[in-house]
């Protein structure tokens, strides 16, 4: 994709696609004298289960990701003039005023070569022709198209139009790609520089998959390339963390609010709380020196959903969660709730297990930290009533989330019912 003005962009079909929503619509934001328009476009009533769409007007590129990881699935080009594109260090269409996308004679005989006959889609018009990654979309009448028609006659005759769109994907072909096209398993890191090689160098180097919370307070790191890394509330330490999952992008001190930033060398081991802020991983570890005699350890994780929408929407990658907890005396069947299921689905079992819960509380993000993090003074974690208020100091009485607390966990509901945030404490 280009990235400076006048740059063309080189089509490279069969590369896998899978980087994150938060790391594209990062980088896109970052090139602002390029990507001049940039829209997410989402379903409000089920932002997990739906594709969100990165659309790049002035572009003419339109950027597809599966709602419940956030995975790029789709690049489609729907304006070749807005967009200079080459293949094989060739131009794909020259841009010039009036003209369109490529034409089949460019596309079949000069660029990408023959493939085998596409589909006509009735219903839009369309032919679609495949190869291995990449597809072009052609409009053709309904009158003009019979089954048995050849189909380089048709698209070579002098009344054919060029390609109104192209498809990058996943896959040998559109016909074989389109109907689990979301849903298909991506084998890709989040990140393109997370490689198996620098990750087994350093388990720090490896990227973070989902979050799996167990009794006991025990919180298993799943990680692509390395063994879990598991992190135990009360007893891990910051040393672990580092050596682990390597220094966070952001430490914020809860005593002095300011913000420190760390690279790989010069972290200090905290001497009063404070967050390690993993944007990239999509959580973050309270680290307590006051509630440990000895030393600090992590007593608290909150895992962020990146839910668009939210207040904290692209602060944080999206981070997937499980809760597995085994069956007990007052519940005798296994208890597992997950990051994608509706808030009200999750407080039928919840209840099943711990009880009726306490009233949920407002939550108000515009005044929040710039951890974006809040903490319970009270309430749930010590057994008093809970004041909420955000780690700027300012207290909350009414916003668009809803705090519910159980025994060790706590959910931030967003109005559409999707669990935006869980402390795990």
């Amino acid at each position: 994709m280009a990235t400076s003005t006048g740059t063309a962009a080189v089509v490279v079909p069969g590369r896998p696609l899978g980087s994150s929503l938060h790391y594209l619509l990062s980088r896109l934001r970052s090139y602002e004298k390029v990507f001049t328009s940039i829209s997410t476009i989402y379903e409000p009533s089920s932002p997990l289960s739906s594709p969100v769409i990165i659309l790049l007007e002035n572009n003419g590129i339109r950027l597809r990701f599966d709602g419940a990881d956030q995975r790029l699935h789709l690049i489609e080009v729907l304006d070749f003039q807005k967009c200079a594109l080459t293949y094989n260090n060739r131009d794909i269409v020259k841009l010039a005023a009036g003209s369109g996308g490529p034409t089949f004679k460019s596309i079949y005989n000069k660029l990408f070569g023959p493939t085998y006959p596409g589909e006509y889609v009735e219903s839009q018009g369309l032919y679609v022709l495949s190869y291995p990654g990449v597809a072009f979309s052609f409009p053709i009448e309904k009158k003009a198209w019979k089954e048995d028609v050849d189909f380089v006659s048709l698209l070579s005759s002098s009344n054919a139009k060029p390609a109104t769109s192209m498809a990058i994907f996943n896959g040998e072909s559109w016909a074989e790609a389109r109907n689990d096209l979301f849903t298909r398993p991506v084998q890709t890191p989040r990140i393109p520089h997370v490689i198996k090689a620098s990750a087994h160098l350093s388990p720090a180097n490896d990227e973070v998959d989902s979050i799996k919370i167990h009794d006991g307070n025990n919180i298993e790191i799943i990680r692509r390339h390395n063994p879990p890394f598991w992190i135990t509330l009360h007893l891990t330490t910051p040393q672990d963390l580092i050596s682990e999952l390597g220094p966070p992008d952001v430490i914020y001190r809860k005593n002095d609010h300011r913000l420190s930033i760390h690279r790989s060398r010069g972290v200090t081991v905290p001497t009063t709380d404070c967050f390690y802020n993993y944007f990239n991983h999509g959580f973050d570890i309270f680290v307590s020196a006051v509630r440990s005699s000895a030393h600090p350890v992590a007593t608290k994780v909150i895992i962020h959903g990146n839910v668009p929408g939210s207040y904290e929407f692209q602060r944080y990658r999206r981070c997937r969660w499980t809760i597995d907890l085994p069956a007990a005396a007052k519940t005798p069947v296994e208890f597992r709730v997950d990051s994608e299921m509706s808030f009200q689905d999750a407080l039928v079992q919840l209840r099943k297990r711990f009880g009726g819960g306490q009233k949920p509380m407002p939550l108000s993000r515009g005044s929040d930290s710039p951890s974006s993090s809040c903490e319970l003074l009270g309430g749930w974690e010590d057994g008093d009533s809970a004041a909420i208020k955000g780690l700027g100091g300012h207290e909350t009485t009414f916003g668009n989330t809803e705090l519910y607390g159980f025994p060790g966990f706590i959910f931030e509901v967003l109005k559409n019912k999707r669990i935006s945030c869980l402390t795990v404490f």
